[in-house]
């Protein structure tokens, strides 16, 4: 019984449509069954398109340019036709391991001039694969390469060619070695648009090395040292604004750049800081450092004028005795502090006594200097509970008193 009143039976002009029934003999399908049709067409078409094909030519440069070039050419090119010879023009090449010679060759020297490389990251692990390797280099040097990464996992001393350091056109170089500190020790370098230079397990021994790159790197911006071997080191620039010397062994480092906007560095020998006006100021075992601020008159020590952030390395109470106090008196616009003993804890087994540099001994009572009574935006401990956890309770009592922090955090390990 339908609403307008009509009774239908299997012949008649009506019908059932839940069970398609009645009308004129023919059998009409469920709505349901022709949505679930029309989705499942949709679906097979779906599924039979080829969307990876569809991508733009820069995302798929961005998909396949880490990966190393090998399996970008070989594997990655099964997923899709398009894909098969994308990784031809791809701006920027990744070289892993043993990359043989001849797929090298095709990669880089048959290049097509019209898609330029941009970037290449270069790992060599053996010495019988450094000949082509450095041929290859030399290429990109001439054809406009903006991006270097050179990571060697040789044992054996190799020696970069000077393109490396002679090249118009790079803006960022980061060498690295892992197995034995590499020797860098160019003839010269030109390299005047160089913006960010990272060098890992280096050793920079030759004092002539540092007024190279002062002299050829014109548009240093960032200077990155970690785990090198520097002698005597002098960093002089007006053009670096971020400066970080890191687990680096040296005989003195001279640092004079002001336009430094950050400074990282991890003392290990002697310390000369000409003017710095540095905002932001991290300072691993500094306790050499600190001592001779203090041997000096305070009108030839440097100044932290515009320093707003500061973050301490591997601290000891002990040290707010006289050395901090002399220095946080000489940064007044101090806004953010972060002390962390974590770095001491990691480098001495888990101890936080008996560190082996430079520390006073003092029998005057803990007094945080005058400096620190003034408002910190944000303050941040991250401290040992061993030992002298009871003074450590009582330095972070009186900095939350005297410097009245709008944002406080304090992490115990």
């Amino acid at each position: 019984m339908f609403g307008d009143g009509r009774t239908t039976g299997r012949g008649g002009r009506g019908g059932d449509p839940t069970t398609g029934r009645g009308g004129r003999g023919r059998r009409r399908t469920p709505p349901m069954f022709v949505r679930s049709r029309a989705v499942g067409r949709t679906a097979r078409e779906a599924a039979g398109r080829d969307r990876l094909s569809a991508l733009s030519d820069d995302l798929l440069h961005r998909i396949l340019g880490p990966l190393d070039a090998r399996l970008a050419a070989g594997q990655c090119s099964l997923l899709s036709r398009r894909w098969r010879h994308v990784w031809a023009t791809m701006p920027h090449v990744t070289l892993v391991g043993h990359a043989s010679e001849r797929f090298g060759d095709n990669l880089l020297l048959l290049r097509d001039g019209d898609n330029k490389l941009r970037a290449l990251t270069l790992h060599s692990a053996s010495t019988d694969h450094f000949a082509h390797q450095c041929r290859w280099l030399r290429h990109v040097a001439s054809h406009g390469i903006r991006v270097l990464d050179i990571a060697l996992g040789t044992a054996d001393d190799v020696e970069l060619p000077d393109c490396v350091f002679n090249c118009t056109t790079l803006e960022e170089i980061t060498v690295s070695a892992s197995a034995v500190r590499q020797v860098v020790a160019p003839k010269t370098i030109c390299l005047p648009c160089l913006k960010k230079l990272h060098l890992r397990f280096m050793q920079l021994s030759d004092p002539s090395v540092a007024d190279k790159l002062t002299s050829g790197c014109p548009a240093l911006e960032e200077l990155d040292l970690s785990r090198c071997s520097l002698g005597v080191f002098r960093v002089s620039s007006d053009t670096v604004k971020t400066l970080s010397v890191t687990a680096c062994d040296y005989l003195e480092i001279h640092v004079s750049a002001p336009s430094i906007a950050s400074l990282k560095l991890s003392v290990a020998g002697r310390v000369k800081l000409d003017a710095m006006p540095s905002q932001h100021l991290e300072l691993l075992r500094f306790g050499s450092l600190l001592k001779d601020m203090m041997d000096k008159p305070a009108t030839e020590g440097p100044t932290f004028s515009k320093m707003k952030s500061l973050y301490l390395g591997e601290w000891l109470v002990v040290d707010f005795y006289r050395p901090l106090a002399y220095f946080f008196n000489h940064a007044p616009n101090l806004a953010m502090l972060s002390l962390d003993q974590w770095k001491l804890y990691e480098e001495n087994n888990g101890e936080i006594s008996g560190p082996a540099y430079f520390r006073w001994k003092s029998t005057e009572k803990l007094n945080l200097p005058s400096v620190l009574s003034s408002d910190l935006e944000i303050l941040r401990l991250r401290i040992s509970k061993d030992d002298d956890a009871g003074e450590f309770s009582t330095l972070r009592r009186m900095l939350k008193e005297k410097t009245k922090p709008k944002e406080m955090e304090v992490v115990w390990f």
